[in-house]
């Protein structure tokens, strides 16, 4: 007869797998949290900075949003309410003395958008945020045509009474 052999458990029981598990899926998560903070850090800092900005230079008491508008130089749009509850809008731009205009002064965004919505009522209406082409303030429409192949086109507004200063296509496909 022979001698019956008692097996060791194994050592990796499933209650073992189970922490190396959640401990991997743990440094996986905490990893890739601070990897996104390092990447956004800069563009959180910068408009950190514009928000300080615009409070000090139209004494905002409150912000609604902030706009990064890149177009032929980098600007800022800051959309927030004065001391008198006024909506206004600051542009600030590197080179260029900050701007502040009362949303009362200029055509409102949904002014515009019922605008363009009748001007061209194909179309997709993909963004409408306000920016600054040639140091003027604008609004800025990025919109498709609606047409087979697909074009994408920028219009810009100017701010203070909607006329359209400019129109860019972009191309449907690029080649190599």
């Amino acid at each position: 007869m022979r001698a019956i052999v008692r097996k060791r458990p194994p050592f990796m029981t499933l209650q073992r797998w189970m922490l190396v598990i959640a401990a991997c899926l743990l440094l996986f998560i905490t990893v890739f949290f601070i990897y996104f903070r390092d990447i956004q850090n800069p563009q959180w800092s910068a408009i950190r900075d514009v928000k300080k900005q615009a409070i000090k230079v139209a004494d905002l008491v409150s912000i609604k949003n902030v706009y990064n508008h890149i177009w032929n130089k980098e600007s800022w749009v800051v959309e927030g309410k004065n001391q008198e509850d006024e909506k206004v809008f600051v542009w600030l731009a590197e080179d260029k003395l900050p701007e502040i205009i009362k949303a009362s002064e200029g055509i409102s965004e949904r002014q515009l958008t019922n605008m363009f919505k009748n001007e061209k009522p194909d179309s997709e209406l993909k963004r409408i945020q306000p920016g600054m082409l040639d140091d003027k303030p604008v609004w800025e429409l990025y919109y498709s045509d609606g047409q087979k192949p697909q074009h994408f086109f920028y219009d810009f507004y100017s701010f203070d009474n909607g006329d359209l200063i400019n129109s860019y296509k972009l191309p449907a496909k690029t080649e190599p």
